[in-house]
């Protein structure tokens, strides 16, 4: 009589950590957050967070999103990895690690995205929406918040800034081919700075 053994699926952290020393692309999905699926090569993990190089449809690396591993309900090798990475290499599509990106908590993650990018979008948790964006640079980071200096989709700046506080953030990305268009129209910022939404009440 033959024994039946059950595996244990492996947890994200698992997955992560396999993904990120293989060099795997993989498809993360985060059901009790937002919809969708977030297609990418981890290139970063800490305790907490990791940080996903993103690739576009287009078969391009497509900036960075740096997400925390509690939100993470499933984490898999994509099943088109073969096609994946011939068609990244054909198109001569290389996968870098920003240099010193701290991964403790989301102010420092938000400073290393500053650091690397112009503009930073923190991707705020709504109740029946799912995550909100909002791009901008970073003003300044408050004790349990972010303070943004935000633009428009039309890529015109805000007159003020915004707080956004860390237990409402969902995600923050930096680096891709649309925040680098929003930079090159908006150009930097000018004018007054007062805030507009005092940290403790930050709403939109």
């Amino acid at each position: 009589m033959s024994t039946i053994v059950q595996f244990k699926p492996r947890g994200a952290r698992a997955e992560l950590r396999m993904a990120l020393e293989q060099r795997l692309p993989l498809r993360i999905q985060r059901e009790g957050l937002q919809p969708g699926t977030i297609h990418g090569y981890p290139v970063a993990l800490s305790r907490e967070f990791c940080l996903i190089a993103e690739v576009a449809d287009t078969m391009h690396f497509d900036g960075y999103i740096a997400i925390a591993i509690g939100d993470i309900s499933t984490a898999e090798v994509d099943p088109s990895r073969e096609f994946v990475e011939k068609a990244l290499a054909l198109r001569g599509q290389v996968l870098h690690l920003p240099p010193g990106f701290a991964l403790e908590d989301w102010a420092s993650i938000a400073r290393s995205a500053a650091a690397c990018a112009p503009l930073i979008a923190v991707n705020m948790v709504e109740d029946d929406e799912g995550e909100i964006s909002y791009v901008g640079q970073l003003d300044a980071v408050e004790p349990g918040a972010l303070v943004l200096r935000e633009l428009d989709p039309n890529a015109r700046w805000y007159p003020d800034t915004s707080a956004y506080e860390f237990e409402g953030i969902g995600s923050i990305g930096f680096g891709s081919g649309y925040l680098d268009a929003l930079w090159q129209v908006a150009g930097s910022p000018t004018g007054p700075r007062s805030p507009r939404v005092p940290v403790s009440d930050s709403i939109h």
